[in-house]
């Protein structure tokens, strides 16, 4: 029996550094938040490109299905802590709940979960929009890249909603209704202003660190009213990301990589 395309029982195949893995879409989707689970959506599934109908590459080296810990992979497959911390971030995977925070007070467990509630949407943000904008970010001319430049404003009070603008604008399109369902999960407002207050630098180094390309800018504002409005303060964060490419990295990392290879010990006999 036919199996439909966009059913959540479409088998998939995913060749991973050459590493082929067979599943189903819907083991996926089952993970909107990560980047597996928005590649496989609904919204996304259409425009990935893949081979004979159902297999599809991904740049990265294989691994197992579970996130171990370094020590227990160490010596089956050399990882360091870093390039563990690295995988997990490109596939956008949640850490398992560190039994550390269980020692912290309260108010320090409401922090570091709002903390990391606010990454994960920015986060979340930038892909879809490196999603959205995946052919001009690809196709670009002259090797540079694909500019895009994600503002939001969140203001000190709840009466004036965040502000989010996208550049490049598109004429009759735009991504915005794409990503503000990601902010409004979050509940972000007036608490991502006081996050913004006191972790925005951390923030910004984190995604910095996190995405190739990316830079960070936070700003403080205060608009200034009649004298019956009091004055709104507000943080402006933007990030841009122009990461561009070089032409033997893309064939170093790609599966062209075997065919240089094995042209190169050809030559040498």
């Amino acid at each position: 029996m036919a199996t439909n395309r966009k059913g959540s029982r479409e088998r998939i195949i995913l060749n991973v550094g050459g590493i082929k893995y067979e599943t189903y879409r819907s083991t996926f989707t089952a993970y909107p938040e990560t980047r597996l689970g928005m590649m496989f959506s609904e919204e996304n599934h259409a425009a990935l490109p893949s081979k004979n109908g159902n297999v599809y590459y991904i740049d990265r080296n294989g691994r197992t299905g579970k996130i171990p810990s370094v020590d227990k992979v160490k010596c089956s497959i050399p990882i360091t802590q870093e390039q563990l911390d690295e995988e997990l971030d490109y596939f956008m995977i949640p850490r398992p709940k560190n039994s550390k925070k269980s020692k912290l007070s309260l108010r320090s467990r409401t922090l570091a979960a709002e903390l990391d509630n606010l990454v994960y949407a920015l986060k979340a943000t930038l892909n879809k929009l490196v999603l959205y904008f995946q052919k001009r970010f690809i196709m670009s001319a002259g090797g540079h890249g694909f500019n895009i430049t994600l503002e939001i404003s969140f203001y000190a009070s709840d009466r004036i909603p965040y502000l989010v603008t996208v550049l490049p604008k598109i004429i009759g399109k735009t991504p915005i209704p794409l990503i503000t369902p990601i902010l409004n999960e979050q509940g972000l407002g007036t608490k991502a202003y006081l996050i913004m207050n006191r972790f925005g630098d951390k923030i910004g180094n984190y995604l910095e660190s996190t995405f190739p390309g990316l830079n960070w800018h936070l700003q403080w504002l205060e608009q200034f009213n009649d004298e019956i409005r009091p004055s709104d303060a507000m943080y402006r964060m933007r990030m841009s990301l122009c990461d561009k490419f070089e032409y033997e990295d893309v064939i170093n990392n790609c599966c062209l990589s075997t065919v240089a290879t094995k042209n190169y010990y050809k030559d040498d006999l």
